[in-house]
């Protein structure tokens, strides 16, 4: 059995309550703290955009940021500096984010904030304008960046027809066709309180739960959030087919691999177990492809392996740079083969036990702030359920090195192999 101590999760007691408008709400006291954050997470991302919508829901949240009616383009920013605070927020396929941290005195200001941008927003011309012009240079900074459009062209591919094949940001055409009305329009299918999670975790008030229902209950002051519409029922992403599984770009001066695969949905069994296979593959110095591809035979000059978040089912990844003068497709088959090799025969004891160490390890010191904390119980509520985060490390500790080897087998075959590169101009 393995030397995992879930007792970590002991310690953190929610309490959890869905308000008469829907809003599930979720608090997260921590004796001492003296900050308080919230995470707003709203069921809608990328993947609820309709084909014309593509960059919708990113580019509503920046619009989150530019103006509602207590807060003019430019507060929320201001004020969360003047107050030492801190606010960020993000977009992906399954859904959009926004989170404060604050002195713990300030949760009010968190909430009335939240309650008047979830009510409505300016969405005034020149600041639509302007935040189009932000997301059309983040969309070029993609398109330069080597491993992006290596790894937005792979997805492409692996997804096929599917909302999960789009990119977050959309494109520059798509982002041109966007204006204020279809920014209105995703805002009010979307952001009501019935497709929302709001977490207040650290040093709350006793009184914490009634601040949240003045604020954002049904007693708000105009009562005019709106029902909005549920969300449109998504099928998982279909293997696609056919023999075209290769991708290559030019870009860049060095050789970049990446190996995708389908993955399982996040709260599928099976996925914990691909986690654990990626780790045994390519994950700290003594992981496979590490040690013999990169320190041992240097046909690397370093590898990683990892798994996409998307909650129906998403992509898992092994990324090599090539080191200089080895031929790409020597590194490919080297790669390649090691995945084939795990899925023939299970790691060793100790293998599998360093790889539940590290994966719990990498959560245990990225929860160690209050605000990761917050944020992972919002995705937690929104997205599938309480307690879901304990449920995967309590079978990540149950695994076998059986389990590893059948989920490398079953969804890091050749068969649903597709191989990207991202190669200098000139190279073979």
């Amino acid at each position: 059995m393995t030397t995992i101590d879930l007792s970590v999760f002991d310690g953190v007691t929610a309490r959890a309550e869905i308000l008469d408008n829907g809003l599930a709400v979720v608090l997260l006291p921590h004796a001492g703290a003296e900050s308080v954050v919230t995470v707003v997470c709203y069921r809608a991302g990328s993947r609820d955009e309709n084909p014309d919508e593509a960059g919708l829901a990113h580019f509503l949240e920046h619009m989150m940021f530019k103006g509602s009616v207590l807060y003019p383009p430019g507060a929320i920013d201001s004020l969360t500096q003047r107050l030492g605070g801190t606010n960020n927020a993000f977009t992906s396929h399954d859904v959009s984010a926004y989170h404060f941290q604050f002195e713990r005195r300030r949760l009010d200001e968190a909430l009335r904030i939240e309650a008047d941008r979830m009510r409505g927003l300016s969405l005034l011309p020149e600041e639509v304008e302007s935040e189009r012009e932000v997301i059309l240079e983040e969309i070029r900074m993609v398109e330069d960046d080597p491993w992006d459009a290596l790894e937005q062209a792979v997805a492409r591919r692996l997804f096929g027809g599917h909302p999960y094949a789009r990119p977050v940001l959309g494109t520059r055409r798509s982002l041109r066709g966007l204006d204020a009305a279809a920014l209105r329009s995703f805002h009010g299918r979307h952001y009501h309180p019935g497709r929302a999670v709001l977490v207040v975790a650290g040093g709350l008030p006793a009184d914490a739960m009634g601040r949240v229902e003045a604020a954002l209950g049904n007693g708000a002051p105009d009562g005019s959030m709106s029902d909005g519409h549920p969300r449109r029922e998504l099928d998982p992403p279909a293997a696609v087919g056919g023999s075209d599984r290769r991708v290559e770009l030019r870009r860049g001066e060095m050789a970049r691999l990446l190996v995708a695969h389908p993955a399982p949905a996040v709260d599928d069994p099976l996925s914990v177990h691909l986690r654990l296979a990626l780790t045994v593959l390519a994950s700290g110095r003594a992981s496979r492809i590490q040690r013999e591809l990169v320190e041992e035979n240097p046909l690397a000059l370093w590898a990683a392996g990892a798994v996409s978040g998307h909650s129906l089912g998403g992509m898992s990844t092994l990324t090599a740079e090539a080191a200089p003068g080895v031929e790409p497709a020597r590194l490919e088959a080297e790669v390649c083969s090691r995945v084939d090799v795990l899925a023939a025969s299970p790691p060793s004891t100790v293998e599998l036990e360093r790889a539940k160490r590290v994966l719990f390890a990498d959560w245990v010191f990225l929860h160690e702030r209050i605000a990761e904390r917050a944020l992972s119980a919002a995705l937690e509520h929104a997205l599938f359920f309480p307690g879901f985060t304990r449920g995967s490390y309590e079978a990540l500790a149950r695994a076998t090195a059986a389990d590893v080897s059948d989920a490398c087998a079953a969804w890091l075959s050749p068969a649903t192999r597709i191989v990207g590169w991202s190669l200098p101009a000139g190279t073979r």
